[in-house]
């Protein structure tokens, strides 16, 4: 019984392969109909893409697809992709979802492009396992995908507030030590690090830098410190703020960047009472 059927299986292939009419099937092919970013995480080396496509029988018959052994071609990286089982419609289509994670290692300057607002070719190159009648037949290599895609990311301030719990005010010998602690939070999902030199700003005028850095993980919230050592020539009333608190403000041109990725200029301004 056994070798009857294994002898109609091989009978199977050899006429779709050698008979006019019956034909090898055409390979399925995709279209990009939506990509978007999910997170670009530096700290933990991933970016994650939403990826929707539309995967299209050019066969007038159905197209089981069973197995396959895909590449996605990614900028210059090159990752493993795998197509579900699935059978897909005469002459119709199926759309899938996927959910695509690349290191940021292999894929920094496609990913950078992409948060920039640039596009990417993007590939999928391979072969697919297909079912005709009781045969598995192995089609390709083919390419299955072959299109340049963008995302559209409106990148958002990052918010700051001072947290007064958190500041203090101290005098020490002819100087004021101004402690800032504040929280910020990441609308964005991207990741990145806040770094560049912010100023004290007391009465209008700024008295005294300090440095920002500080890790942000994409739509997450962190808090910080900054701390300034401020003349006190320059805080007229310094002894009475002591008590009654200290109007201040926080001003900067700051950096939003992912090393070796993407960076961008932010203008940073918030401010309280500090006592």
């Amino acid at each position: 019984m056994r070798k009857a059927v294994l002898l109609l299986s091989l009978l199977v292939l050899v006429l779709a392969g050698c008979i006019p009419g019956v034909q090898k099937p055409e390979p399925p092919q995709a279209r990009v109909e939506g990509f978007d970013v999910v997170s670009v995480d530096p700290f933990s080396g991933k970016a994650q893409f939403a990826l929707k496509m539309r995967i299209s029988n050019p066969n007038s018959f159905e197209l089981p697809l069973v197995a396959s052994q895909l590449t996605l071609h990614f900028g210059n990286a090159r990752l493993p992709f795998d197509l579900p089982a699935m059978t897909l419609p005469p002459a119709g289509f199926k759309m899938m979802n996927v959910k695509l994670t690349v290191p940021l290692a292999k894929t920094a300057d496609a990913v950078g492009r992409l948060i920039s607002g640039d596009s990417v070719r993007m590939r999928i190159t391979g072969r697919v396992k297909v079912q005709v009648g009781p045969v598995p037949v192995e089609l390709g290599p083919f390419t299955l995908l072959d299109e340049t895609v963008r995302v559209n990311l409106q990148f958002a301030i990052p918010r700051f507030k001072l947290d007064p719990n958190q500041s203090r005010l101290r005098i020490s010998g002819t100087n004021l030590e101004v402690i800032i602690g504040f929280r910020v939070s990441n609308p964005n999902p991207i990741g990145f690090y806040l770094r560049g030199p912010v100023g004290l700003v007391i009465g209008g005028d700024t008295v005294a830098d300090a440095v920002l850095d500080l890790p942000l993980r994409p739509r997450e919230s962190g808090s910080g410190m900054l701390a300034f050592r401020v003349n006190l020539t320059k805080v007229p009333g310094a002894a009475t703020a002591l008590v009654t608190g200290l109007p201040v403000e926080l001003s900067g041109g700051v950096r939003a960047e992912i090393p070796g990725v993407w960076q961008m200029l932010l203008d940073v301004f918030f401010g309280g009472r500090v006592r």
